[in-house]
């Protein structure tokens, strides 16, 4: 009996990695993706010398991904972030400071005041939570370290990640390590100090020419079906196997398929399971994704010498700016932007701050943020290169009640055998995570 292709619903990095995968594997698939081009959120553009990164900005450097990086061939095609990346700032009061995760270094610093630094301090004396229940970072956090903390340490942290609201993220979900060390140790200072060294930064990467060229690499390698233009419309369950039915191009299609993986957005993934399972297609479509802009902006030599040396800066929502922080660039990455220039990436909107596009439009919003930038960078003069990229619906929020919803879906994966779903909501939005993901997915076939 021939063996029947999985069907591979999104040709973003998962959809892509998972191909890949089972194509090592010699595992017939075929990819089906509702836009016209691959890769999902990594989108690169080139404008006036400048290389510029609408998703992904960089990579962590973990061993797997390393080594998947160059199983394709394309070390050669790797920049690795100079030593100032390691340095991270926060804002308070219109100035960068530079902060550390280590305990230590928190209470040296001038960014917390004193009633901070000392329930930094005394954590460890605090008991720990009874009871294992789900809870958000703002519930976790105020309990163990207090409100400034939470909101000058924790919150700029996570929007930086997930463009998140504290109040709703489920700490189990974004930072699973905090309620283990507090069950294990007593205390998440504690455990942090215990696991300090497996903890050390690694080394970040990006790709020359945008981070897109990691999804033409493994594009190019695949020797399967890619359907573009290619959206699901209804999946019926056969006997012995599932029915795919599609548009691609405005024309209806079918697939037969023994096994379906769906790395989709939650909300795309929800419409197309509904006839299978009313009750989680309702829950994926309410996973909220919000509305996320990324300005790009280069500036000429005046802004070289107030560049600050590091990543990037992360902005608490309690400073009460039009954005969630920026990106360095051209100081960690200096090919990004042209010899004497500087370049940064800079994030607005998220749970948060979403209500600003509709508040004021994508145009006013921006002048608002260069304002605030410029000001907070003591730049005087305009940047000569400005770039807007809108997510509608960018990153899945992980809040509480996320724990129950995997155990929907793993308990739909049961009675559906065949079926998986893989999105970024299930998996993780870094980039190593994805690639791991992936390959542990071909090795479940």
């Amino acid at each position: 009996m021939k063996t029947q292709p999985v069907i591979i619903v999104g040709a973003g990095l998962s959809g892509l990695s998972i191909a890949y995968e089972l194509q090592k594997k010699g595992i017939p698939y075929q990819l089906l993706e509702s836009a016209p081009q691959v890769g999902g959120v990594i989108k690169s553009f080139h404008i006036n010398g400048y290389e510029l990164d609408a998703g992904p900005n960089s990579i962590g450097a973990t061993p797997e991904t390393m080594a998947f990086i160059e199983e394709l061939g394309l070390q050669d095609a790797l920049m690795e972030a100079t030593a100032a990346s390691k340095n991270r700032f926060l804002v308070r009061n219109d100035q960068l400071h530079a902060v550390s995760p280590h305990p230590l270094k928190i209470l040296r610093s001038k960014y917390v005041s004193g009633g901070a630094k000392w329930r930094l301090f005394t954590e460890r004396f605090r008991k720990a939570r009874k009871d294992g229940g789900e809870e958000s970072v703002s519930s976790f956090v105020n309990r163990r370290f207090g409100h400034e903390i939470g909101e000058y340490l924790f919150e700029p942290v996570l929007s930086g990640i997930y463009a998140g609201n504290p109040d709703n993220l489920s700490i189990q979900e974004v930072l699973p390590m905090l309620p283990r060390w507090e069950k294990e140790y007593g205390s998440v200072t504690a455990g942090l100090m215990k696991n300090m060294k497996a903890m050390g930064g690694r080394k970040i990467v990006a790709f020359k020419g945008g981070n897109i060229v990691l999804a033409e690499r493994l594009l190019s390698l695949l020797t399967g079906p890619v359907h573009l233009n290619s959206t699901i419309t209804g999946i019926t369950k056969g006997a012995t196997d599932y029915i795919v039915q599609y548009e691609e191009n405005g024309h209806t299609a079918m697939l037969n398929a023994d096994r379906i993986i769906f790395t989709t957005p939650a909300y795309i993934t929800g419409a197309a399971i509904a006839t299978l399972d009313a009750p989680l297609a309702a829950e994926l479509n309410n996973i909220h994704y919000p509305h996320m802009g990324v300005l790009h902006l280069g500036f000429g030599a005046e802004a070289l010498s107030k560049v600050p040396a590091g990543f990037g800066f992360l902005v608490p929502h309690a400073a009460k700016k039009h954005f969630l922080g920026a990106i360095c660039n051209s100081a960690i990455f200096p090919s990004r932007a042209p010899e004497g220039k500087a370049l940064f990436t800079i994030f607005t909107g998220g749970a948060r701050k979403e209500h600003l596009f509709e508040q004021l439009g994508a145009e006013k919003l921006q002048k608002e943020i260069i304002s605030e930038f410029m000001s907070l960078l003591g730049l005087e003069t305009l940047p000569e290169l400005q770039h807007f990229s809108e997510w509608k619906r960018a990153i899945p929020q992980l809040n509480v009640g996320h724990v129950q919803i995997r155990q929907h879906i793993k308990a739909f994966e049961q009675r559906n055998t065949g079926i998986q779903l893989a999105g970024s909501y299930v998996t993780a939005v870094a980039v190593p995570a994805i690639i791991q993901a992936a390959k542990g997915i071909a090795d479940k076939m």
